[in-house]
């Protein structure tokens, strides 16, 4: 499966959403160079998603075509709290249209997939970020927002979603806040790039068969716009440049900033780099 993370990071009075995620797909293989994180069709959100990809890719794209087709929601005048309502509308329309159902059974089997939609609302000069997931009590996906840890200092917040396996989930939760702690931030201050270390230490060990590849990230600013970040993996050193969870050819070039995974604070600029060279 996979696990995601969504975080706001505050540095001085600079506020962006981190969106980030592990690039592995499983059944039967591994498959290590997958998007797990999708940019729409307007600048200032996106998509990701944990589970069964059989379940989240025909809906990521039914909410990908839905959104650019429609003007209001492709041309951002929709706003991200009425985009979420439109999105879970999307889904739950498109699984009206599931048939051929076993002898006996009356409606489709649960879906095994659940959605993180991120972003900045006009509306509320705000980041939000909701968990789109499945309710059987009411048959249909619904949503959730993504709150705030309480018990912090004034003037401090720490606002994160997860998402994914419950083991791997539970051990970047423990990890999160020990490492807050070892640094003197669990009650005070506000998330870095404290999720993403998690994440990527969690990657490198490799105790947790459903996670795997290269971390991917994208981070959308205060002006509305989502960008694709590129990670040296599985090193500055020694690894290739992935964006979205790919690695690149020997002759892709990435317009975006790359960081080093072991000093994440800092993204490259883009200017002047190139991939390195990848035997056929």
């Amino acid at each position: 499966m996979t696990l995601g993370m969504a975080w706001l990071r505050t540095v001085g009075n600079i506020r962006e959403l981190v969106i980030a995620s592990d690039s592995r797909l499983s059944g039967g293989q591994h498959w290590d160079a997958n998007p797990k994180i999708m940019l729409l069709p307007r600048t200032d959100a996106v998509l990701s998603f944990a589970g069964n990809t059989w379940d989240a890719y025909p809906l990521m794209l039914q909410a990908y075509n839905s959104i650019k087709m429609h003007l209001p929601a492709s041309s951002r005048a929709m706003d991200l709290e009425d985009l979420k309502g439109h999105l879970v509308r999307v889904f739950n329309h498109s699984r009206k249209f599931i048939s051929g159902l076993p002898q006996g059974q009356k409606i489709p089997d649960d879906p095994e997939a659940i959605f993180v939609l991120s972003g900045f609302s006009w509306k509320n000069k705000a980041f939000k970020v909701w968990t789109l997931h499945y309710d059987r009590s009411i048959q249909g996906f619904t949503f959730r927002p993504a709150k705030e840890w309480g018990g912090q200092a004034g003037g401090t917040s720490k606002l994160i979603a997860y998402a994914g396996d419950n083991e791997p989930i539970t051990a970047a939760k423990e990890r999160l806040i020990s490492l807050l702690r070892d640094r003197g931030k669990l009650n005070t201050g506000s998330f870095n790039m404290e999720p993403f270390e998690v994440l990527r230490d969690l990657i490198r060990e490799g105790r947790h068969p459903t996670i795997g590849g290269s971390v991917q990230l994208v981070k959308i600013y205060e002006h509305a716009n989502a960008v694709p970040v590129g990670v040296y993996w599985p090193s500055k050193g020694a690894g290739i440049i992935s964006v979205l969870g790919r690695p690149l050819m020997n002759y892709e070039r990435t317009p975006w900033g790359v960081i080093d995974p072991d000093a994440p604070d800092r993204a490259y600029p883009a200017h002047g780099l190139d991939n390195h060279v990848i035997d056929e």
